[in-house]
């Protein structure tokens, strides 16, 4: 039996209804838990897992098409595994935090008065933290901690919709990313490219802000 919940909302406050000489204070927000359990007659077993991610922005309109700003971005993941069987008992717990910075770059399309269409580019460097079980018999486990540094990419499509006074939903449906990472103290490096268009959708909310 599997559980999926997924809360996400996005741009706390934004800038979108490009106008030139204007702010943009936004950022992401979303929560993801997903639950899944296998009982029989001889044990039972179930995973788990809670995902947080919150990345906020800050950018300044350069022109009516074009904002460029700066990025921050924190993402926490646990995971847990609990098998209880006859003379069998095992619980796991997985943790994962991350840190990002960097900036962005984004250019926007009117069509009309109530939509528009922008790509954002992000370039970001990452810090990370993970604490996984190691797996050795008996009924104590262990854990090993890696820290880890990286850098990535990403860009994205979006949609917006203006609904009255520069307030309005952006909507994206994936997008193009590229990330490196290393774990410190080691030689494990990791590359990996996500192509995720029509995976999933994001909604967002935007509120542009002047500076007159």
């Amino acid at each position: 039996m599997k559980k999926l919940l997924v809360l996400g909302a996005v741009a706390l406050f934004g800038a979108m209804n490009a106008q030139k000489n204007t702010v943009l204070v936004g950022g992401n927000i979303s929560y993801t838990t997903d639950k899944t359990t296998n009982n029989t007659s001889t044990f039972n077993a179930e995973q788990k897992s809670d995902q947080f991610s919150f990345t906020p922005q800050v950018g300044y309109q350069f022109t009516d098409n074009f904002t460029a700003g700066v990025r921050l971005g924190i993402n926490t993941l646990k995971a847990t595994s609990t098998i209880n069987a006859s003379g069998f008992n095992s619980d796991l717990e997985t943790k994962e935090n991350f840190f990002q910075y960097g900036v962005f770059g984004r250019y926007t399309i009117p069509l009309n008065e109530t939509f528009a269409v922008f790509g954002e580019l992000d370039l970001f460097a990452s810090n990370g933290k993970r604490t996984t079980p190691i797996n050795n018999p008996g009924p104590v486990v262990n854990y090993s901690e890696s820290k880890t540094t990286g850098y990535g990419v990403l860009f994205t499509p979006n949609l917006f919709i203006n609904f009255k006074n520069s307030f309005g939903l952006n909507f994206n449906i994936g997008g193009l990313g590229y990330t490196n990472e290393k774990v410190k103290d080691t030689d494990i490096k990791s590359n990996a490219f996500g192509f995720g268009f029509g995976k999933g959708v994001t909604v967002g909310i935007s509120k542009n802000f002047g500076t007159k």
